[in-house]
């Protein structure tokens, strides 16, 4: 099983330049979140020599420009897509994923995306005071459960324990973003501590974690923290 960062961009500064948002492919066939356009999708999935007829669905983790705003670029060139958007996702959304010919995939429960890899519902989280739906992928990897986040907006731990929950079983990595760029010192290492108290052995932070979450995650999960860039793969 292999996942593959395409785009990552949340400093400060990458902004100013519209490289804002989170995009991986999973197993050479899920793309999971689609950065904030599709221009610099297209370009990073050429640059990892991606081979896009092997692509069949595409998984949203929230309904946020950074990580829907590729899909609509992709949808024209990739009609039928299976599109897997949170059930709580924008109805203007929906709309637009089956008027550019996307199969939309928005239940309330339990989906298989593929052997291994699977879809849980929508966790409920919070966002500049307003509420915001966020689903995660787990995939059943060799060493353990591996729970793969775009946002975290329910919060990571919050999400590693209902990953727990629904699986019976203690989750061995977490890779994604884990939207603390703007928590205090405390606060990040509070969050690092918690996910090793629950069994987090692995962590690749990307995204919206920020630069001194990232330094302290390394700090706390050692030779367990992975440095993730943009044409990074990783094998689990």
């Amino acid at each position: 099983m292999e996942i593959t960062l395409i785009a990552s961009g949340s400093r400060p500064w990458e902004l100013w330049f519209g490289y804002w948002g989170l995009s991986y492919l999973l197993d050479e066939t899920i793309l999971f979140d689609t950065f904030a356009n599709y221009c610099v999708l297209a370009r990073k999935l050429r640059r990892s020599k991606v081979d896009l007829s092997k692509i069949k669905a595409v998984v949203l983790s929230h309904d946020h420009w950074d990580h829907t705003g590729g899909l609509w670029g992709f949808l024209k060139e990739h009609r039928g897509m299976r599109v897997y958007l949170p059930p709580s996702a924008r109805e203007s959304s929906k709309r637009r994923v089956a008027d550019l010919g996307g199969h939309l995939l928005a239940a309330h429960e339990m989906k298989t995306l593929k052997e291994n890899i699977l879809l849980p519902d929508e966790m409920i989280g919070s966002f500049n005071g307003k509420a915001i739906a966020e689903q995660f992928i787990v995939i059943k990897a060799e060493k353990g459960l591996v729970v793969l986040v775009g946002c975290s907006h329910p919060g990571i731990v919050s999400i590693v324990k209902r990953a727990k929950e629904l699986f019976g079983a203690p989750i061995y990595g977490v890779i994604g973003g884990l939207h603390l760029m703007h928590a205090t010192t405390q606060e990040v290492y509070a969050c690092a501590e918690a996910l090793k108290n629950e069994g987090v052995s692995l962590i690749a932070p990307t995204h919206c974690t920020g630069r001194i979450a990232e330094l302290t995650f390394k700090k706390v999960f050692g030779e367990g923290y992975v440095p993730m860039r943009e044409g990074q793969m990783v094998s689990l």
